[in-house]
């Protein structure tokens, strides 16, 4: 018998319960009822969605080094291109709220937050690990 290959796909999204600055996972907690965990879903490697994002990013080096400017950006410039980046891998915030935001601008302002690294710097790692789409990975 033969490993059917087919059973060992990447999914396309995968949940990152968010962690604060502190390591701990994060938590909203309303009265009466179980704490929920606070996270993002993410495209990763093996998605369309991840593939036209790394695309994306690569087009805006390539035309910062068409200007001449390849190491002359600033933090905040390639902070920003990170969060564009992530902005495009992240499908979706699970009970969060920030600024009274949604969708791609919610993810903007998150990401460029300077006080809010910690969290571009889990969803980049994340997004990145072909582990955290694999079909075992995910919760039942």
């Amino acid at each position: 018998m033969a490993f059917d290959l087919a059973q060992a796909k990447a999914q396309d999204t995968a949940v990152l319960h968010l962690k604060g600055a502190n390591g701990e996972p994060i938590y909203v907690e309303d009265a009466g009822s179980e704490p929920q965990p606070v996270t993002v879903t993410v495209y990763g490697p093996g998605s369309a969605q991840f593939q036209r994002a790394q695309l994306t990013a690569q087009r805006r080096v390539m035309a910062l080094l068409k200007k001449g400017r390849n190491d002359k950006r600033s933090t905040d410039e390639r902070r920003e291109d990170v969060a564009e980046l992530l902005a495009d891998l992240t499908l979706e915030f699970g009970n969060l709220q920030y600024m009274g935001l949604s969708g791609r601008a919610l993810a903007l302002a998150i990401y460029s937050e300077r006080q809010l690294a910690y969290i571009a710097d889990q969803v980049n790692a994340f997004s990145a690990d072909w582990a955290n789409f694999s079909s075992s990975a995910q919760p039942a």
